[in-house]
């Protein structure tokens, strides 16, 4: 699963809505599967709506999102 968290302002700028977002995000995972081999696609796309928690060098603190569920 990915973990997405878009740039909504760029996004509501340019009139697109939350769910023009959520199928542009599908439409991206799909296309990006016929590239990749099979252990690699990804399987589904989660919106986050809050900016990830960062560490001190601004890099994502991805342990606290390793649990993440439907």
């Amino acid at each position: 699963m990915a973990l997405i968290f878009p740039d909504f302002d760029d996004a509501f700028a340019h009139g697109l809505q939350q769910s023009d977002i959520e199928d542009a995000m599908e439409q991206n995972r799909v296309e990006l599967n016929q590239s990749l081999p099979a252990y690699c696609q990804i399987t589904k796309v989660k919106i986050h709506f809050e900016e990830f928690e960062k560490t001190a060098k601004k890099s994502i603190k991805r342990f606290m999102y390793q649990e993440v569920k439907d």
